[in-house]
């Protein structure tokens, strides 16, 4: 009858804690769940988004190459309008001084076909691909065409077509009467192009990605690229893109994909990741509501189990790997471990009875009793030693001073008050940690120096690039310019059109160059300082993203060293990249500010934000490696500047860091 009276309660006690435990658990383990499903769908979106600007980028470099073919068209136009018209002969051997197989365009072959209207002429044909003697039949696109328009004919793959791709330019200069008007064209310039050296190239730049190209009129096939290595791709897992080019009259279709299995099995491994954190989580938080439900559920201790607990206490005592000591309100050694024993040299029997003091160097003996004598007044159950000097020693047996790690604790008994002291030897902790600190520095030197080795190998290749190749581009522009005015107003309108060609390709060429040179190393940081350099990297930033930027730049009169300049230059660069790169912001504010003794300098955007592991990312790395963040905290520590950052999910991304003035100033200045 007893044990089935007791059997409710019993069942009660066991239930609670594990229904608490259950609830923990569930809860804590769903909401790691959500964090999983969110982290995957933005991995996700970046890797789309990514896929997106590389498929823009692949199509802009097409039509890019097209044009590039259309200006080896055009010059060959120009000799075609020679007079009288050149022969078979000669216009072979034109084509072969223009080595078509060692150029860098798709063009294989060029020739003449004559138009409808012209029953005099003959069509020739010369180039590596006009060897089998077929012609290129005329397409219906040119029978009306303007006099500067070019067309795009697509025929389909057969035995007795040279090319399934062909410009075709009228080479007729009689139609000047018509003004721009359509009309039927006298002759053609043909220009043959092969898709395998159009394309290859540009995959080549953009690797990872495979592009079909075909047609609506004729429907078929142009170009398909070699898949990528590795196994079949799913589809769920491939990213794929469709976009329209208008080329010479004709319509192209590029189909765009890319494996996504790579990006999307991080994700994955990053969600299950925090799956399995969530889990351990979990189990803990329901451990913890295991114990605390059952422990409000237990009775009061009796005599018998606190006995029973004391010698629980003891045996753990013993067993401890860290040295324990407890003395009495006396200072009185009450308890000596078997740890202590080791630690010390001392036998408990020696050690038990004798002042604790025995244990310290002779020089910490008074200020460590007055030192637990004042922890016993506070009333403090429990805190760590050590905070009035860096290291504690302990003295052992043999006079051997050691350094040590110990907190000391409190408790009241009917007999008195005893001090209980945990401590451990952390000699060999010390050694490692200052190796470890020595290996730090070195690492940190040899970073500031790759930074200025790389700052200076910038700095000449930027100075060759401007004085070397921008000076032979505007020689050449000048050569241009005088050639067309020797030619005269009287030159034939397709020679002025190419001389104007090349002349617009030499000014993209000379721009590409100074932006290149400029992003290496801007002419400004080092002829007009560090503030015109920031103004002319957020305004390029701004016409380049779109994102505008409010600057703020008070420096007063302070004169910055040539290597300081370097550095919160790059610092800004850097900050302005990340923010393109992942803030998804459309406005930055930037400041640069000092006073008598701080430089401050601030870059703040509103877009998206970080979590807590992204803002961490100048004390550790993630799995996307944000190099970026930590360049910037070794470029800030080589003068002693302090980061700071400021984010939330939403919030957007603040980042700053403080600078003592007389780290940044020339020896000129600060003297």
């Amino acid at each position: 009858m007893t044990f089935v009276t007791d059997a409710p309660p019993l069942r009660k006690k066991i239930r609670r804690p594990a229904l608490a435990a259950v609830a923990a658990f569930v809860a804590v383990f769903a909401l790691a769940g959500a964090v999983a499903v969110f982290v995957a769908h933005q991995w996700q979106s970046a890797a789309e988004q990514r896929f997106g600007r590389r498929a823009a980028a692949l199509r802009e470099s097409i039509g890019l190459s097209l044009v590039a073919n259309e200006a080896v068209l055009r010059s060959a136009r120009a000799h075609l309008a020679q007079t009288p018209l050149p022969d078979a002969a000669s216009w072979a051997r034109y084509v072969s001084a223009l080595d078509l197989d060692g150029s860098h365009t798709a063009v294989v072959a060029l020739g003449y076909v004559p138009g409808e209207h012209d029953e005099s002429g003959v069509a020739f044909w010369a180039g590596p691909a006009a060897r089998s003697g077929n012609l290129p039949v005329r397409p219906d696109a040119v029978r009306s065409i303007r006099p500067d328009d070019i067309v795009l004919a697509v025929a389909a793959p057969s035995p007795t077509s040279v090319t399934p791709l062909t410009l075709w330019l009228p080479v007729d200069d009689r139609s000047a009467a018509h003004g721009n008007e359509s009309r039927n064209p006298f002759g053609f310039a043909v220009a043959a192009l092969d898709v395998q050296r159009l394309f290859e190239p540009l995959l080549a730049a953009q690797p990872g990605l495979e592009i079909t190209l075909s047609t609506n009129h004729p429907p078929f096939e142009l170009y398909r690229s070699a898949p990528l290595e590795g196994d079949e791709v799913l589809s769920y897992q491939r990213f794929e893109r469709t976009d329209r080019l208008f080329a010479g009259g004709t319509a192209l279709t590029i189909e765009t994909r890319a494996d996504g299995s790579p990006l999307l099995t991080g994700a994955a491994t990053s969600a299950a990741a925090i799956l399995m954190v969530g889990a351990l989580v979990a189990a803990a938080c329901a451990w913890l509501a295991f114990r605390l439900v059952a422990v409000r559920l237990t009775p009061s201790v009796s005599i018998s189990d606190a006995r029973l607990n004391e010698a629980r206490m003891m045996a753990i005592i013993r067993s401890s790997m860290e040295a324990i000591i407890t003395v009495d309100e006396f200072q009185k050694v009450v308890i000596f471990n078997p740890a202590a024993e080791y630690v010390f040299g001392v036998s408990a029997m020696e050690a038990i009875g004798s002042p604790l003091s025995r244990f310290l160097p002779e020089r910490f003996r008074a200020a460590h009793a007055q030192h637990v004598d004042q922890f016993g007044v506070t009333g403090v159950t429990e805190r760590q030693m050590g905070h009035q000097q860096r290291v504690l020693l302990g003295l052992r047996a043999n006079g051997e001073e050691f350094p040590i790690e110990a907190s000391i604790s409190q408790i009241k008994e009917a007999s008195g008050k005893l001090y209980t002291v945990m401590l451990r030897d952390i000699t060999e902790r010390l050694r490692a940690e200052n190796t470890l600190k020595r290996s730090r520095e070195e690492l940190r030197e040899l970073s500031a120096n790759l930074q200025s080795v790389r700052e200076a190998e910038k700095t000449r290749i930027a100075r060759e690039l401007h004085d070397d190749l921008g000076q032979q581009l505007t020689a050449l522009k000048i050569d241009l310019s005088s050639l067309g005015q020797r030619l005269g107003p009287d030159v034939a309108p397709d020679i002025t059109s190419s001389l104007a060609g090349m002349s617009k390709l030499i000014d993209a060429t000379v721009r590409g160059v100074r932006r290149i040179a400029a992003d290496l190393r801007p002419v400004m940081l080092d002829d007009l300082g560090l503030e015109s350099a920031i103004d002319w990297l957020a305004n390029d930033f701004t016409s380049r993203y779109g994102i505008r930027v409010r600057k703020r730049l008070e420096t007063g009169k302070v004169v910055f060293s040539s290597a300081a300049a370097s550095t919160l230059f790059r610092i800004v660069q850097e900050a302005l990249t990340n923010v393109a790169r992942h803030a998804q912001a459309n406005k930055v504010d930037l400041s640069l500010e000092a006073d008598a003794q701080h430089c401050i300098l601030r870059i703040a955007d509103n877009g998206c934000g970080a979590t807590g592991e992204r803002s961490d990312a100048l004390h550790r790395t993630q799995q996307d490696k944000t190099f970026g963040l930590l360049g910037i905290r070794e470029r800030a520590h080589m003068f002693n500047g302090v980061v700071e950052i400021d984010t939330a999910p939403g919030e957007g991304f603040s980042l700053s860091i403080t600078f003592d003035l007389d780290a940044l100033q020339t020896d000129e200045t600060t003297s």
